[in-house]
């Protein structure tokens, strides 16, 4: 039953250790028929060669603006120019007899500087300018962008998008997998892939992780990797406010942006079966948050909703949803208070079964806005694990744990139910 429920969810672009976790676990209790249909629920994904991605390249494949695209954008302001210097000089005419002079340079060319304005900005690219993330980190706030890529510090009314880069970041070449040439990375995100988290989240502001956070490129000299490394060490230490000022978190994951349902149980199974739940820091991003929204292809789930939905559902622990309530409960603040023990950092073990990250110190670093510790730069895992127990003494057997199950080599001493821990 478990190898061909598997299968089936491979068969819908899921990749195979995932598909063979929640078969064997959280969708083990459905019938491969519920599972079928709820699959039935994803868009197909359109065959374009040269990708191997099982999530589609709609938002990962770095395409660029072709030559043809970029003459028809600057052809439409040269024709749009056209057609209204007439009008732009009867209208400076018009103003010169009523001596309204400062019109005249002020206010009759704007049509055409916004016409230009509109061509440039659909080719350029939006990154964040240092001097503004220096400002967000000193005052502990979020340096937020605009569909316009306008940058704002803001405190309030702001929304946090949350997502895996390898599917969101355009780092897919057209030849394979991996970054994007650098000379592009160094001029930030393209403006018309950045466009799509706009088109998706359909917020005014967003704070988007990969915009906010400088990056550190290989050609750079050690004094401006230190340099960048420090800010982002700066704004990973903000990261708890960040996440809790939000009015919301807003999850974009592909396969999710697939799935066209209005049933919360549908898009628990399919959130399981994401990429996105794979993460350890989208754990932190939602934990923390006000309020979670899950993107699907034509609506939007408040997770909360989700999980009240499937509390009241399941009357018992043998319930066929127990397991999906049982995977995601762990997300939010609330399960501390719903499952023994009491605590925030073995409920993370709870939650971050089956989380990973691609960056070794980010094992505990993504813990720090969690449990409102400090990251110094230059600190290794090691360290990092030893300020958690440093500060979280109490909380020993949960670092075991969650040592244990990573393969963390670190060592424990101390005493849990009187007997001694070495890990």
């Amino acid at each position: 039953m478990a190898a061909s429920t598997a299968a089936l969810i491979e068969s819908y672009d899921v990749g195979p250790n995932r598909a063979k976790k929640n078969a064997n676990y959280e969708l083990e209790r459905l019938s491969i028929e519920d599972v079928r249909r709820i699959l039935n629920c994803l868009e197909p994904l359109k065959r374009i060669p040269g990708s191997n991605n099982p999530c589609g390249p709609v938002f990962n494949r770095h395409d660029g603006i072709p030559f043809y695209m970029r003459a028809i954008l600057w052809t439409i302001p040269s024709l749009g120019t056209a057609c209204l210097l007439p009008f732009q000089a009867g209208a400076a005419i018009a103003l010169l007899f009523r001596g309204h002079f400062r019109a005249i340079w002020k206010e009759v060319p704007r049509p055409t500087f916004d016409l230009i304005d509109w061509a440039r900005d659909m080719m350029s690219f939006v990154k964040a300018p240092l001097h503004l993330v220096k400002k967000s980190i000193e005052q502990k706030a979020a340096l937020c962008v605009n569909r316009r890529g306008r940058f704002s510090i803001r405190e309030t009314d702001y929304t946090v998008m949350s997502h895996v880069w390898g599917e969101t970041l355009g780092w897919q070449r057209k030849d394979g997998w991996g970054p994007v040439d650098l000379s592009l990375r160094k001029m930030g995100l393209a403006r018309e892939h950045f466009l799509r988290f706009f088109d998706r989240c359909d917020e005014e502001w967003l704070w988007v992780d990969v915009i906010a956070m400088p990056e550190v490129l290989e050609d750079m000299s050690d004094n401006q990797k230190d340099e960048i490394g420090k800010l982002r060490i700066g704004i990973i230490n903000n990261l708890r406010l960040i996440y809790m000022k939000a009015d919301k978190v807003v999850v974009i994951d592909t396969l999710l942006l697939r799935l066209g349902t209005r049933s919360p149980v549908d898009v628990a199974a399919v959130l399981c079966l994401s990429f996105w739940v794979t993460r350890l820091w989208t754990f932190t991003e939602t934990r923390l948050a006000k309020k979670v929204a899950i993107k699907t292809r034509d609506w939007m789930f408040d997770l909360d909703e989700i999980l009240e939905f499937l509390a009241r559902t399941c009357i018992n622990d043998e319930h066929r949803y127990y397991r999906l309530f049982l995977r995601l409960v762990h997300l939010r603040e609330e399960s501390v208070h719903w499952f023994p023990p009491n605590s925030s950092l073995e409920s993370a073990y709870w939650a971050c079964e089956n989380r990973y990250t691609d960056v070794d110190v980010d094992q505990a670093r993504s813990l720090f806005p969690l449990l409102d510790l400090k990251w110094e730069y230059g600190w290794t895992l090691q360290q990092g694990l030893q300020r958690i127990l440093d500060a979280y003494p109490n909380d020993a057997e949960g670092i075991r744990k969650w040592c244990q199950y990573r393969s963390i080599d670190f060592n424990i001493s101390s005493r849990v139910s009187g007997t001694l821990i070495q890990v």
